[in-house]
């Protein structure tokens, strides 16, 4: 072991936001002191949250000890005593409602790592199907959506830039966002690849695009079936491919007839003079990638807007080829599940059946619900790791007053969140950089597994996140089903059937590809995991459910009188991620207060000026916030950050109507208004 005056270098992964890129970590003394980027790791280009990663991490703000709340104060407690509390509660839970009663909820920050496993192991030993995540808001409609039409699971197609001579940017600001794909967008345009941004709002892509698609919000697939519509009228398809890797095609040529230019304007707004030269670019331009952001998961159309993306990718031929769209199967890893223990037919949202069986969990949607109307069973106790439901699901307020209801609530954080503060036992966690992570890339385009390196030791009182569920599996009486010692074992009893070891990743430190770059048109090998082998443009999966089985457009809300104008909350800024790091003063400064944004039309007929407050109400609530007077919104239009306690957005939305696939809410088309503060 390396004395505390030593100076070192640590090789490991930064979990500041999804990108998950590959950090050299320094350090001194013991302890952190600067990041730099890996070169040895395929995405390592860092933004102003990996340069803050030592304020965050030694935060005087974070909690480092268990707490249980007393006669509504918080006092200091043991692990052991905050387990044996929580067992003991969970015991009396089951015996007097049933194992349904539990739900248990991970956060975004814990996607892709080895922690979903081990919670859904707990899970199916408790007899609870209710194991929610991340997935519940973010990402897997995409996937869904994408996965209807090539697999039968959650399935994303990723962009991919080498060698791509047109870049379709839909609604996506990766400059907010990834700032790594957005670096890998602008090579490819310094290369001669044509860029084409859709979004309501002027991103900092859209002004150096080739062609701006400034769409309404909601109106997604509407628009794409309008590309449709003249890819397949002018017969820009892919003819070869359509034949013989499509089924449905001719349906899809009856079923867009309805959607030409001149009716999607209506819709869209975009003129049909655009929306031809739209598809003019991308179905001549080959190859072609897409990239999707998951504002078009969020709305009404959710997973059909991804369906119609996806068609879109395979009629022009985009498919499975080096600048444009791939697929890769993810890892095989050892089931964390225990079979016959629990079904998702019997989950809190067994009305989302297709996103139960793409993801393998169920959503967290209706959760609120459930537990103020105690339908379709009681819920009477929830455990959240890494995550801020109160603030970033949607309709905050049923969220806090059906959290206020819980028989027991259980936070596992680093900070004592608005979330934290409702809970009846808190458990501090420890940071990425103070644990091993086993981290997969597979969601995000790359067939790469990691190992995330311990940098530092976590505080004492803080034993790894993962040890939370064998702990308390064990106090439960589980113990035969928590055998691990270590991370390192669990690590090489989760990836056992892939043959690759935890020493390989040890050596690897930019982690192992477990498929080549290079393959294209896998489904020529291997078929495609669809029941009919083919892409599924009609899909009998959503037929067979009810749902409509060609993408098809549904209006939303539209505006009215009372609500005149869209909300798009959610808006991506650099310096957080959802809810987090606002309590960091370098990062503060760069956005130091929420805003809305508004079209300086709307502001004039208002009477709003740049930096006044003002008050966006919709028929859930209000917020107080300074108006940004832009152009780079739509009239009619308001746009907004999400995570901000003193301006929650989330008190704003609701989750119904929602996509009646996945369950997501409509976080990008709320009916609000706007008027002066004061």
């Amino acid at each position: 072991m390396p004395k505390k005056n030593d100076t070192k270098v640590v090789k490991t992964i930064c979990r500041m936001c999804s990108s998950c890129c590959g950090i050299d970590a320094h350090v001194e003394k013991g302890r952190l002191a600067k990041v730099t980027p890996m070169k040895e790791h395929p995405v390592n280009r860092l933004c102003v949250r990996a340069q803050a990663m030592p304020d965050w991490l030694y935060s005087p703000e974070r909690i480092t000890h268990p707490l249980k709340k007393v006669n509504g104060e918080w006092q200091e407690t043991s692990w052991d005593d905050a387990l044996g509390i929580i067992a003991d509660r969970l015991g009396d839970i089951k015996a007097n409602y049933g194992a349904k009663a539990l739900v248990v909820h991970q956060g975004e920050p814990l996607v892709g790592s080895e922690m979903p496993r081990i919670a859904i192991r707990f899970c199916s030993l408790y007899g609870t199907p209710n194991y929610t995540s991340g997935a519940s808001l973010c990402f897997a409609a995409k996937g869904i959506g994408h996965g209807l039409s090539i697999s039968r699971r959650m399935f994303p197609l990723s962009p991919s830039y080498e060698g791509t001579r047109c870049v379709v940017v839909w609604g996506r600001n990766a400059q907010q966002s990834k700032i790594s794909e957005e670096a890998n967008i602008l090579s490819a345009q310094k290369q001669g690849a044509k860029l084409i941004v859709v979004d309501p709002r002027v991103t900092p892509l859209a002004k150096r695009a080739d062609l701006h698609i400034q769409i309404r919000p909601g109106t997604d697939c509407a628009l794409a079936l309008g590309l449709m519509n003249v890819i397949i009228t002018e017969e820009l398809y892919d003819a070869d491919f359509v034949n013989k890797w499509t089924f449905g095609f001719d349906k899809l040529k009856k079923h867009v007839r309805k959607y030409s230019p001149e009716v999607v304007v209506g819709i869209t707004g975009v003129p049909a003079d655009k929306i031809r030269q739209f598809a003019r670019m991308y179905a001549t331009t080959k190859p072609a990638a897409i990239t999707q952001g998951v504002s078009l998961d969020h709305c009404i159309n959710g997973v059909q807007n991804s369906r119609a993306i996806s068609i879109l990718i395979a009629i022009t031929g985009n498919l499975d080829i080096v600048g444009g769209n791939t697929y890769n199967s993810p890892l095989p890893q050892t089931s964390p599940g225990v079979k016959g223990t629990v079904s998702l037919d019997d989950a809190i949202g067994a009305q989302y059946p297709i996103f139960n069986q793409f993801t393998g969990q169920t959503t967290a949607m209706p959760v609120a619900e459930a537990i103020i109307s105690g339908k379709p069973y009681p819920v009477k106790a929830l455990i959240v790791q890494a995550c801020n439901p109160v603030l970033t699901w949607p309709d905050s307020q049923k969220v806090r007053q059906a959290f206020e209801q819980l028989d027991l609530l259980v936070v596992s954080d680093l900070f004592m969140t608005e979330t934290a503060k409702l809970a009846d036992i808190f458990l501090p966690a420890t940071a990425f950089l103070e644990r091993k992570v086993l981290r997969d890339y597979s969601t995000k385009g790359l067939p790469l597994i990691t190992l995330s390196n311990k940098v530092v030791e976590p505080p004492a009182a803080c034993p790894e996140d993962w040890q939370l569920w064998a702990e308390l599996g064990r106090k439960m009486g589980y113990a035969d089903y928590f055998p691990w010692q270590s991370a390192d074992e669990f690590f090489a009893y989760l990836l056992e059937p892939s043959g690759i070891t935890v020493e390989q990743l040890k050596q690897n430190p930019g982690g192992i590809f477990y498929h080549r770059l290079d393959r294209q048109r896998k489904y020529e090998q291997e078929g495609l995991d669809t029941p009919s082998g083919k892409v599924e443009i009609f899909s009998p999966t959503l037929a067979a459910y009810g749902y409509d089985p060609l993408p098809t457009f549904t209006p939303m809300a539209e505006p009215s009188d009372d609500y005149p104008f869209t909300l798009i909350s959610g808006t991506r800024t650099i310096a957080y991620t959802h809810s987090q790091y606002r309590d960091i003063k370098r990062l503060k400064k760069l956005t130091p207060e929420p805003l809305v944004e508004v079209n300086p039309a709307d502001a004039a007929k208002l009477g709003v000026a740049e930096g006044e407050s003002v008050i966006v109400e919709s028929a859930r609530g209000s917020i107080t916030l300074k108006a940004r007077v832009t152009t780079d919104i739509l009239p009619r239009v308001l746009s907004l950050q999400h995570g901000w306690n003193e301006a929650n957005a989330n008190l704003l939305t609701d989750n119904k109507p929602g996509d009646p696939i996945s369950g997501y809410p409509a976080f990008k088309t709320t009916p609000c208004r706007l008027k002066k503060a004061g």
